[in-house]
């Protein structure tokens, strides 16, 4: 068992739980993941590894998982919740709401808010996690190109001397 399997085994543990071979598949699918996985992208990777792991199970364990603090829920407005595996540190995204191009922002970007939201508001164990949404720079050049219309793409008429 690696070294995440055995600090993932342990908070399990502690809350009376334990790292059943399920589990640990569908926490080794996020954690080993590149990007942010949907629950179909994630039921149909373990499924590849053990076909008998139900949808059900996935949910269910996706539910622990988050309640844990061992992985990520992300919302982006119009689209289903995706995982990605929690490393414990203010996590924020800029999503580009056209391509769904994803950019992991510098966790200093909003230095000490967290800390203003616990003093301020009173809360404790705070998690923040920013998703900011907008248009990369070649989907913003695109649909200007398109609010255009091919009409306005010709090249302008020539200037006739008089």
């Amino acid at each position: 068992m690696s070294h995440s399997s055995n600090s993932t085994d342990e908070i399990l543990r502690k809350r009376g739980y334990r790292l059943t071979p399920q589990r640990h598949m569908i926490l080794s699918v996020i954690q080993e993941a590149n990007e942010h996985l949907s629950i179909e992208q994630i039921a149909e990777r373990v499924q590849q590894i053990n076909p008998y792991v139900s949808l059900s199970t996935v949910y269910r364990t996706l539910d622990l998982l988050k309640n844990l603090e061992l992985i990520r829920e992300g919302h982006i407005p119009g689209e289903q919740a995706h995982y990605e595996a929690a490393d414990g540190q203010a996590h924020h995204h800029l999503i580009c709401r056209r391509c769904r191009q994803t950019i992991h922002l510098d966790t200093a970007l909003l230095g000490n808010l967290d800390k203003q939201l616990q003093e301020q508001y009173h809360f404790h164990h705070l998690a923040l996690d920013l998703v900011a949404t907008g248009y990369c720079s070649a989907c913003w050049q695109a649909i200007q190109q398109e609010e255009q219309g091919p009409e306005n793409l010709a090249e302008p008429p020539a200037r006739q001397s008089q």
